[in-house]
């Protein structure tokens, strides 16, 4: 059991507190393609996001920070681009790779001890590599984390199952997400055709945050609820 439970009261009883005061909040949306970052860029400049704490980096994130090739003029949008296929011909340009430890020292306005809320990472197949590289800073202050798996990049050479055991001993609870609100636990429940790569996405949840517990409770109920639907529940499971 990862979240205690009452069962005399509802999720919705429960409400987040924080201990952190009022800050300006901000929204970081980290983008290596050239043509997508000029685009995001310009957007957020004209519709005045930028003003308001949404800030556009043209960045990777990895393990360690260095410089890869990106296609210079790929089309906008394309989302299959990583750091291992980034410039395989035609015209490149360099782009900054940062630790996501270091990226938050560098671009974050007043970096300190306060709560990342949210941290989505999609970095087509080096999303274990970007926890490894914000472990001794970043990790540690995200409530909610959520992050792709496959085969690509890294991941074809790495374990789930060390990602998971690893994130449970920083304090969090993995889970599967489903639809219609079902949802399947990792941690704790490891089993083992998890660690078949399948494209895929994970969410986890910081025991250790406060602000986190009425949801880690829900995440809790629905994890039970999904395994009440026992053999009722079918899935269906593609390859791509």
């Amino acid at each position: 059991e990862q979240f205690t439970l009452d069962n005399n009261t509802s999720a919705s009883s429960f409400s987040s507190s924080s201990s952190y005061g009022h800050h300006r909040a901000e929204v970081h949306c980290v983008e290596p393609m050239p043509s997508t970052y000029r685009k995001l860029y310009r957007s957020a400049n004209e519709l005045g996001w930028d003003a308001r704490g949404f800030v556009v980096t043209h960045a990777a994130i990895g393990k360690e920070d260095g410089i890869a090739p990106f296609p210079a003029d790929a089309t906008a949008g394309v989302e299959n681009i990583g750091l291992d296929n980034g410039c395989g011909s035609g015209k490149c340009e360099d782009v900054n790779v940062y630790s996501l430890d270091t990226y938050m020292s560098r671009h974050v306005e007043g970096n300190g001890n306060g709560p990342i809320h949210y941290l989505s990472i999609d970095v087509e197949g080096y999303d274990y590599d970007v926890i490894i590289g914000g472990l001794n800073d970043t990790i540690d202050r995200v409530n909610y984390l959520e992050f792709e798996y496959n085969w690509m990049g890294s991941w074809k050479g790495q374990s789930l199952q060390e990602a998971i055991e690893l994130l449970d001993l920083k304090g969090f609870t993995c889970y599967w997400p489903g639809t219609a609100g079902k949802i399947w636990r990792i941690t704790g429940c490891w089993m083992g055709h998890y660690n078949i790569h399948m494209w895929s996405n994970v969410a986890c949840i910081n025991r250790n945050s406060q602000d986190m517990v009425s949801v880690g409770r829900d995440m809790e109920r629905r994890f039970r609820n999904t395994l009440r639907l026992g053999k009722s529940l079918q899935i269906s499971i593609t390859s791509a």
